[in-house]
């Protein structure tokens, strides 16, 4: 048994229970913040802990954005006193009037959402307006997985312009997820990677020579 893992008295343990090993978390936030080159670069996902002793360590070491797939664990992450936080996924149905509660609840936290349809677009505009606040989204990519998102084309383009000119909305940049890439090298991942992203690139350029903002690629 690796010595790291040992525990020494398990009297007090609730089983089953998790169990946490504070030092190899810091272990692994600095080695990601050696790979990254610093935190500006880090947008750590909450899904991995779904905790807030962890948000905390990952403040502690720089780190000041997040990404979530929930409205709660977005509530936890603001909680902790972050200031952005992204919720990875379309928002629709009664799922938008909570962003609105959200967004009033913690003021001082930039909430951003993904769009990759215009209806849903629409209608979170219509909520947020009514509200009188504007939620900023970040139009979803598909470079490849088919889970969610829009290919980068005229009709992601389309959505992207109408995003900006919708009364609840501010267009935040795009979102990319390539998940789908489990080449069997590093070497066939990066060039995996790095032609994907040649081309959310390509897209970013045209968007921006439509005059249109894109702050960021996430």
């Amino acid at each position: 048994m690796d010595p790291r893992y040992r525990i020494h008295d398990t009297s007090e343990i609730i089983s089953p229970g998790l169990v946490l090993y504070k030092e190899l978390i810091a272990a692994n936030l600095r080695r990601m913040l050696e790979i990254a080159g610093g935190p500006a670069r880090l947008r750590p996902h909450v899904k991995t802990h779904k905790m807030r002793e962890v948000v905390a360590m990952q403040m502690a070491a720089g780190i000041t954005k997040f990404k979530c797939a929930t409205i709660a664990e977005a509530e936890m992450v603001a909680s902790c006193g972050a200031r952005d936080v992204l919720i990875a996924y379309q928002l629709v149905g009664p799922n938008q009037p909570r962003l609105v509660r959200l967004m009033k609840k913690f003021p001082d936290c930039e909430f951003s959402v993904l769009v990759d349809h215009p209806s849903a677009a629409r209608s979170l505009s219509d909520v947020v307006a009514a509200a009188g606040l504007r939620a900023a989204v970040l139009l979803d990519i598909d470079v490849g997985q088919h889970r969610t998102g829009i290919p980068a084309s005229d009709d992601a383009a389309a959505l992207y312009e109408l995003v900006s000119n919708l009364t609840g909305l501010r267009p935040a940049g795009l979102h990319v997820y390539d998940g789908h890439n489990h080449q069997p090298t590093p070497e066939e991942r990066e060039a995996a990677v790095r032609s994907q992203f040649a081309e959310v690139s390509r897209f970013k350029s045209a968007l921006e020579r439509r005059g249109l903002h894109v702050p960021r690629v996430v």
